[in-house]
């Protein structure tokens, strides 16, 4: 997360992960801290989740960290990292109402970074590509977990097996 938060640092940075993935969350949270970033959390599980993993100490929210969603207005986007729900393309999760344009609160706007920040699970490719379809039209920057983790591994696997296509 460091370095996509540091070539997005003027950009508002929206993560969609499976919210019980409390580790996930915490990465984000520390790139947040280390960005001076505030965070807002939406989507019913990602809330409860959060909530929950913070009072029984699974993860550490520095305090004043977490803002309400209704207040990400009042920062600048570069100052802000959004934690949602809907990386799988999910029709009524967070991310897909962002990016169809049709959440109460927040919308996708053009110069938003947005990381997919779990592996697809078979079958939803078509969701994820809906949702991704939407974003691009929006000209929103997205990564997807295989450029967040995969991608190191594959390029020595690649170079290893000189599959890389340079003779």
């Amino acid at each position: 997360f460091e370095t996509i938060f540091d070539k997005n640092n003027k950009n508002r940075i929206i993560v969609a992960t499976f919210a019980p993935n409390v580790d996930r969350v915490q990465q984000i949270i520390n790139a947040a801290v280390s960005h001076g970033r505030k965070i807002a959390v939406e989507g019913r599980s990602m809330v409860n989740i959060i909530t929950t993993a913070n009072e029984l100490g699974y993860i550490n929210i520095p305090d004043n960290l977490l803002i309400d969603i209704d207040m990400i207005k009042n920062y600048p986007p570069e100052k802000v990292v959004l934690i949602t729900t809907g990386s799988q393309g999910e029709a009524m999760a967070a991310l897909s109402r962002m990016a169809g344009g049709i959440h109460k609160k927040v919308s996708i706007m053009p110069g938003d970074t947005v990381i997919l920040s779990s592996s697809p699970i078979p079958g939803n490719e078509k969701l994820i590509g809906n949702i991704l379809n939407e974003m691009y039209k929006k000209g929103v920057s997205v990564f997807h977990d295989q450029d967040v983790v995969a991608f190191h591994g594959l390029i020595q696997i690649l170079e290893e097996f000189d599959l890389t296509g340079r003779y």
